[in-house]
């Protein structure tokens, strides 16, 4: 099975219906696009947000007060970092053979 990349906001939340999307009302555009991730008792926050109408900002907090990672680039490019991210974390932890 080929999976694609999410490019957009809107392809991004059909992956999971873990994300949250806050759109404006002005314009329909959306505002925040955001997915909690639970991890070995540890909450991670992924957050998407845009910056001017080219840029787009990614941040990734730990436990809703520590910010661990953040990026700018294009909607295409956060899409899927942020979908790589996600995928990451709720991967099942692997542990070494003894």
């Amino acid at each position: 099975m080929i999976r694609t990349v999410p490019r957009t906001v809107a392809e991004l939340a059909a992956t999971s219906n873990d994300w949250v999307v806050q759109r404006g009302t002005e314009y329909g555009r959306w505002l925040t696009a955001e997915r909690v991730v639970e991890r070995d008792g540890r909450k991670w926050r992924l957050g998407l947000t845009p910056t001017s109408t080219t840029l787009v900002a990614f941040m990734l907090w730990l436990d809703d007060d520590e910010l661990v990672a953040h990026a700018r680039g294009t909607e295409a490019q956060m899409c899927a970092l942020a979908h790589r991210q996600a995928l990451g974390l709720s991967a099942p932890a692997t542990r070494d053979a003894p």
